[in-house]
C-alpha cells in the first residue's frame, strides 16, 4: 500500500505539472466545437486531481466529483482516443490512475463514502471512455488500468459494484497482451476462481433463493470471461493459472457455463479436458450465435475474440476436426448475412457506430474466408454455394471500405480461387463496376498498400478465368504498373541498402511484378518489353530479393512464380539476397517473435507436457501434509538417530528462509510492478510530449525556411527598387525642360478651356430646357400610352361579348327552328286527336244509348220484382192468435 501511495504521489506531480503548463498546449487534430469542450474538460480535470492530491479536502474532492460527472456526460467517447502528440489525453489518463489509486473503495478500512462515490464516478469514466477501440487499448496496454482495477475488485464487497468491475474487466481484457508474470496476476486469478466456485463471499451479496443464484451465476460467468481473456495466447498468465488452481476441480466447477466453458477447456487443452465432438459442433453452434449477438451490437473486441479463437481451431486438433466436419456452415453464415442486411438497413449516422460496423464485418469477412479455405484442404461437409451470389452482394458493397476493405477483397478472392462452376466470376462479369472501381483504385497514391496488394491477388485470380480475363486486360495499361511502382522506383540504385523501403510496399511491387508477368504470358506483344525493362531495374531487382528472404509465405510463393519467367534476373537477385542475408535483417524481429507465439499456440499440449515440472496446487497440499507429519515426528522425538533430526530441523530452518525470502521477493516484484506501470504511464506521457515537440519543432524549420525564403525575395526586390530608382532620376532630370515647355502650353491651352467652357455651360442651359420638354412629351406619351392600353382591353372586351352575344344569337335561333318543327309535329298530332276524339265521342253516345237501354230494362226488371214479392205476400197464410 505504501508503494501504491508513492506512485500516487508521483502521479500528483505529474498533474501539477501538467496544471502548471496548461496554457502552452494546444489539442491536436480537428478543432470543433466538441473537442474543444472536451480538452477544456480534461484540462479541469486535471486540475482539480492535483487539488486533490496536494490538500485530500471534502471541498476538493466534490470539485473532482463535478469534473468526473462533467466528463462521463458531455465528452462523447471519441474525443478520448489518444491521437500522436495529444499530451492532454496521456496526462489524463495518468492522472485518473493515479486518483483512483489515491482514493478509498466502500470496502476498505476505514473507507470514505464520499470517496468511494468519486472511486465508482471514475469507473463509470473509465467504462464511458473504454467505448472508443483507440481510447480502450490505450487504457489497457499504455496505462495499465487492467491492474488497478484488480486490485479495487478484491477491496470490493458490495455484489452490484462486483458486477461492473467483472464487466469492465470483460470488455478491457479481450484480446489483451500479458509478455509476463506481472505481480497482480497471482491474487486476481485467485479471486477471479473463486467467483466462480461462489467463495467470494461479498456483502449483500447475491442474497437467498433464486435471486441469489442468478446473480451468483452472473458472476461467475463473467468472472470465467475474465480468465479466458486472460489466459487466451498468454502463456505466462495460463502457466501462473495452472499453477494456483485445482484444474480437475475447476474444470467440474465450470461444466454448465455453455460457450465460455468450451473456451476454457480449450485453452487448456486437450490433456486437461477431451472434447467429444458433439461438444465440439455445440461449440460452435453457439459461438455463431455469439457471433450474430455480436454484429447486433457492434461488440468488436468480443467478435474479435471469438473469430481469433475458431482462426485459431488448428492449434487444438480436436476442434479442427469439428469444423472441418461441421455440416451447418451455411445456415450460420446465412444468419450472420441476414444480421449484416439488417444492420445496414439502420441509419447510423454516427462515425463511431459506422467504424464498428466495419470493423466487424472485417472479422466476419476473414472468418467466412477461412471457412472457404477449410472446405480446399479436402472432400468435406462444408460448402457455401447456396448463398454464394448473397455473399458476393454483401461483399461487394465493402470492397473499398478503409477499414474492411481488405477483407472483403481476400474474401472475394477466395470465393473465386475455391468456388465451384465458377459462380463468382459468372458474377462479376455481370455486374463489374465494383471491381472495375476497385482496379482504379489501385493506382491512386493515397491508396494503402495493404488494399493495392488485396486488389492485386485479386486480379491474379481474375486474369485466368475465361469470363473475366477480358476485364482485367481492358482496365489496366503499361502506366498503371508505373504509378503502382512509383515508390521503389522512387529510390537511389547506388544507395538501396541505406535506403529504408516498408514491408508493405516491397509486398506490393512482387504482386505487382507478377500479374506483369502473367499478362506479359497472355499479351506478350503489347507487355513482354515491358516486363523485360522493369526486371532490369536494380530497385525492383532489390524488392524481389527483400521477399525471398522475407517469412511472408505467399509473398515468397509470389516470387518464386516470378523466377519461372523466362527473363528473370537471377544472378542480379540472387547477389541481393546474399548481401540481405549477410547484413542485419529490418523487420525480422517481430515478425519472428509472432511466429515464435504462433508456433508455441499450435503446439500447446507438447508444451504442456514439458512443462510438468511445476508444482500444482494439489502437490503443494500433498507436500504440506508431508512437512507436517514430519514435524510431528520431531516434535515427539520419534527418530531413530540424531543426525535425521538434525537434517529435519535444517531443513525446516531452510523452508522457513525460502518462505521468507519468497515473501520478500513478492514484495519486491509487486513494487517492481507499480514502478513499471508508472514508469510505462510517464513514458508515453513523455513519448506524446516529445512527438509533439518534434511537430512543433518541424513546423519551425519550415517557416523558418519559408522566412528565408522570403528574405532572400525582398532583397532580390530591394536591389530592383534601388535600379529602377536611379533611372526615375535621370528620367526627371531629361523631363524638367519639357515640362516648362508643357507648363507654357498648358497656360494657353487653361484660355482655351475658359471660352469652352462658357460655351458648354450655355449649351447645358439648352440642354436643360430640353430635358425638360422631353419630359414633358414623355409624360404625355405615358398618359396617351396607357389611354391606348385601357381602350385595346376595351376593344377587346366589346369583341369577345359581341362574339358570345352572336354565339347566343345562333344558338337561339337554332332553339327556335327546333321549336317551330315540334310546334308542327304537336299541329298535327292534334289534328288526329280531334278526329279520335270525334269518334270516341260517337262511340260514347252509342255507349250512353245502350246504358239509357239497360237502365230502363233494369227499372222494368226492379217493378217486375217488386210485383212479384207483393204478391207472394199476400198468398201467405196469417198467424192464429
Amino acid at each position: 500500500m505504501a508503494t501504491l501511495r508513492n506512485q500516487t504521489t508521483a502521479s500528483g506531480g505529474v498533474a501539477s505539472y501538467n496544471n502548471n503548463n496548461g496554457q502552452e498546449l494546444t489539442l491536436q487534430g480537428p478543432q470543433d466545437a466538441g473537442a474543444t469542450l472536451a480538452i477544456g474538460y480534461v484540462r479541469e480535470f486535471c486540475t482539480r486531481a492535483a487539488a486533490f492530491q496536494r490538500q485530500r479536502s471534502e471541498e476538493a474532492l466534490i470539485y473532482v466529483q463535478r469534473s468526473v460527472a462533467l466528463l462521463s456526460t458531455k465528452v462523447q467517447p471519441h474525443h478520448f482516443a489518444p491521437a500522436p502528440g495529444n499530451l492532454e489525453l496521456a496526462r489524463f489518463f495518468v492522472d485518473l490512475h493515479a486518483l483512483m489509486g489515491a482514493l478509498d473503495a466502500d470496502g476498505s478500512a476505514g473507507g470514505n463514502q464520499s470517496e468511494g462515490d468519486v472511486l465508482w464516478g471514475c469507473v463509470a469514466l473509465v467504462q464511458h471512455c473504454s467505448r472508443n477501440l483507440e481510447a480502450r487499448r490505450a487504457i489497457v496496454d499504455k496505462f495499465c488500468f487492467v491492474p488497478l482495477l484488480g486490485l479495487l475488485i478484491r477491496r470490493t464487497q458490495r455484489t452490484e459494484r462486483v458486477y461492473r468491475l467483472l464487466v469492465l474487466l470483460q470488455d478491457l481484457t479481450y484480446g489483451i497482451h500479458i509478455a509476463w508474470e506481472e505481480p497482480y496476476l497471482a491474487a486476481l486469478l485467485e479471486h477471479l476462481v473463486e467467483i466462480v466456485h461462489g467463495l467470494d463471499g461479498g456483502e449483500g451479496g447475491a442474497g437467498t433463493g433464486a435471486a441469489g443464484a442468478v446473480a451468483d451465476d452472473s458472476h461467475a460467468l463473467l468472472a470465467l470471461s475474465v480468465l479466458v481473456n486472460l489466459c487466451y495466447k498468454n502463456f505466462a498468465v495460463l502457466f501462473l493459472f495452472l499453477r494456483s488452481v485445482n484444474i480437475s476441480a475447476f474444470c467440474r466447477c465450470i461444466q454448465s457455463y455453455g460457450l465460455l466453458a468450451y473456451k476454457m477447456l480449450i485453452i487448456l487443452s486437450e490433456d486437461v479436458h477431451a472434447f467429444e465432438q458433439r461438444e465440439l459442433h455445440t461449440f460452435l453452434r453457439t459461438a455463431f450465435a455469439g457471433i450474430e449477438d455480436c454484429l447486433k451490437h457492434s461488440n468488436v473486441a468480443q467478435l474479435r475474440h471469438i473469430v481469433d479463437f475458431l482462426l485459431d481451431s488448428q492449434c487444438h486438433a480436436g476442434l479442427h476436426r469439428a469444423m472441418l466436419s461441421h455440416s451447418h456452415y451455411c445456415e450460420d453464415v446465412e444468419r450472420l448475412l441476414n444480421q449484416i442486411e439488417a444492420r445496414n438497413g439502420m441509419d447510423d449516422s454516427q462515425e463511431e457506430s459506422r467504424k464498428h460496423q466495419a470493423l466487424c464485418l472485417d472479422l466476419v469477412f476473414r472468418l467466412v474466408s477461412y471457412i472457404l479455405q477449410l472446405s480446399g484442404e479436402d472432400e468435406n461437409v462444408i460448402s457455401l454455394d447456396a448463398i454464394t451470389p448473397r455473399l458476393h452482394e454483401i461483399v461487394s458493397e465493402w470492397l473499398s471500405s478503409e477499414l474492411c476493405g481488405v477483407a472483403a477483397i481476400d474474401l472475394l478472392t477466395t470465393m473465386m480461387r475455391l468456388g465451384k462452376q465458377a459462380a463468382v466470376a459468372k458474377l462479376i462479369a455481370r455486374e463489374p463496376t465494383p471491381v472495375v472501381n476497385l482496379v482504379a483504385s489501385a493506382e491512386r497514391p493515397e491508396t494503402k498498400p495493404a488494399q493495392v496488394v488485396a486488389i492485386l491477388r485479386l486480379l491474379l485470380v481474375l486474369l485466368p478465368e475465361s469470363k473475366t480475363e477480358k476485364l482485367v486486360l481492358a482496365k489496366i495499361s503499361e502506366s498503371y504498373f508505373d504509378k503502382i511502382l512509383a515508390a521503389p522506383l522512387a529510390l537511389m540504385p547506388q544507395y538501396l541498402s541505406t535506403q529504408s523501403l516498408s514491408p508493405a510496399e516491397v509486398e506490393k511491387a512482387c504482386f505487382c511484378l507478377l500479374l506483369l508477368v502473367n499478362v506479359a504470358g497472355i499479351a506478350k506483344k503489347a507487355y513482354l518489353d515491358k516486363c523485360c525493362t522493369l526486371l532490369e531495374q536494380p530497385q525492383l531487382q532489390f524488392c524481389l530479393a527483400r521477399g525471398m528472404v522475407s517469412n511472408n509465405e505467399p509473398l515468397v510463393a509470389a516470387v518464386l512464380q516470378i523466377a519461372q519467367f523466362d527473363h528473370f534476373p537471377k544472378t542480379a537477385v540472387a547477389k541481393h539476397v546474399a548481401g540481405i542475408s549477410s547484413g542485419p535483417s529490418v523487420g525480422a524481429a517481430p515478425t519472428a517473435c509472432s511466429s515464435d507465439q504462433a508456433e508455441q499456440w499450435r503446439n500447446l499440449s507438447s508444451i504442456l507436457k514439458g512443462h510438468r515440472t511445476f508444482t500444482d496446487k494439489d502437490m503443494a497440499q500433498r507436500v504440506n501434509a508431508l512437512l507436517d507429519s514430519i514435524g510431528g515426528i520431531v516434535s515427539r522425538n520419534e527418530l531413530a538417530t540424531a543426525p535425521i533430526s538434525q537434517v529435519i530441523e535444517l531443513y525446516n530452518h531452510r523452508i522457513d528462509s525460502l518462505n521468507g525470502a519468497a515473501v520478500n521477493l513478492e514484495q519486491r516484484l509487486e513494487q517492481a510492478g507499480q514502478q513499471l506501470i508508472s514508469g510505462t504511464q510517464l513514458a508515453h506521457v513523455q513519448a506524446a510530449e516529445l512527438e509533439r515537440f518534434q511537430t512543433t519543432n518541424f513546423e519551425l524549420l519550415i517557416s523558418q525556411e519559408r522566412l528565408q525564403t522570403q528574405c532572400k525575395d525582398l532583397k532580390h526586390q530591394t536591389d530592383k527598387l534601388k535600379s529602377n530608382m536611379t533611372n526615375l532620376l535621370k528620367q526627371l532630370s531629361e523631363n524638367s525642360a519639357s515640362l516648362q515647355a508643357n507648363e507654357r502650353r498648358l497656360g494657353v491651352k487653361k484660355s482655351e478651356i475658359a471660352s469652352l467652357r462658357k460655351d458648354c455651360d450655355e449649351l447645358r442651359q439648352n440642354l436643360s430646357a430640353k430635358t425638360e420638354e422631353f419630359t414633358k412629351l414623355e409624360a404625355l406619351n405615358k398618359e396617351n400610352s396607357s389611354r391606348i392600353d385601357k381602350l385595346k382591353k376595351s376593344t377587346v372586351a366589346y369583341e369577345q361579348d359581341i362574339k358570345e352575344k352572336v354565339r347566343t344569337i345562333e344558338e337561339r335561333e337554332r332553339e327556335l327552328a327546333k321549336t317551330h318543327k315540334a310546334l308542327e309535329e304537336q299541329r298535327e298530332a292534334c289534328k288526329k286527336s280531334e278526329d279520335l276524339i270525334s269518334v270516341l265521342e260517337t262511340q260514347l253516345q252509342e255507349r250512353k244509348q245502350q246504358i239509357e237501354n239497360l237502365e230502363m230494362e233494369q227499372k222494368e226488371t226492379e217493378d217486375l220484382r217488386t210485383t212479384i214479392m207483393s204478391l207472394m205476400e199476400s198468398k201467405k197464410p196469417k198467424r192464429k192468435t
